[in-house]
Parts: structure tokens; C-alpha cells; sequence
């Protein structure tokens, strides 16, 4: 589950993003406690990133878009479908504040 910021999301600091992450606060909890939750982390902002690629070492994602990958989350689900559902009730997602795409997780070996 990625978690793209979205510009619209409220600005740091002000009173409707403390209650917002008051609601992802009990998402974590509420999706970790029914078992359907591994593991999730927030990344740090754009500025800190670096980018990789043949020609060399660049700062930023520097990628053609507005949304930025802010998390991930790991969800255990039986089905894709099922990780939708889950991730329908992301807080923000109802509001247009945050896009989450979705990847099973490939076997290996």
C-alpha cells in the first residue's frame, strides 16, 4: 500500500492535520489489531531524497508529478479486492487529501 501526499492535504501544524492524524492514528490501530496490518512507515519529505539512476546521484524524486510517495504500508489480505476495501478507509483518501496504489507482494524463491 503506497501512500501518496496529495497537495491538498491540510498544512502541518494547523488544528484540522492534528485531527487528521488523530484518524490515521486509529486506522493503524484499528487495521493492526484485526491482524490485516504488518507494518507501516511515513517517509520524510521530498527535499530529503535522492535519486539514483546510471548517469548519477541526484537530490530530490524530481518525478513529473504532484502527488509524492509519503508511506507504505503492509497489509496481510487474503485478495486485492480485500486490500482495497481496507485501503477505501484510509483517512484522506475520502477527502482527496491522499492517493494509495496498491502492489501484491511478489514471492521470491
Amino acid at each position: 500500500m503506497l501512500i501518496m501526499d496529495t497537495p491538498n492535504e491540510p498544512a502541518p501544524g494547523t488544528p484540522e492535520f492534528n485531527a487528521w492524524y488523530a484518524e490515521v492514528g486509529a486506522w493503524y490501530e484499528k487495521w493492526g489489531t484485526a491482524g490485516k496490518l504488518e507494518t507501516g512507515h511515513q517517509l520524510q519529505g521530498p527535499q530529503t531524497a535522492k535519486t539514483v539512476r546510471a548517469a548519477g546521484v541526484t537530490d530530490g524524486p524530481f518525478m513529473e508529478t504532484k502527488e509524492v510517495l509519503g508511506g507504505f504500508s503492509i497489509l496481510d489480505t487474503d485478495s486485492i479486492d480485500e486490500a482495497v476495501d481496507i485501503s477505501k478507509s484510509w483517512p484522506g483518501v475520502d477527502r482527496g487529501w491522499i492517493t494509495i496504489e496498491l502492489r501484491p507482494v511478489m514471492e521470491m524463491g
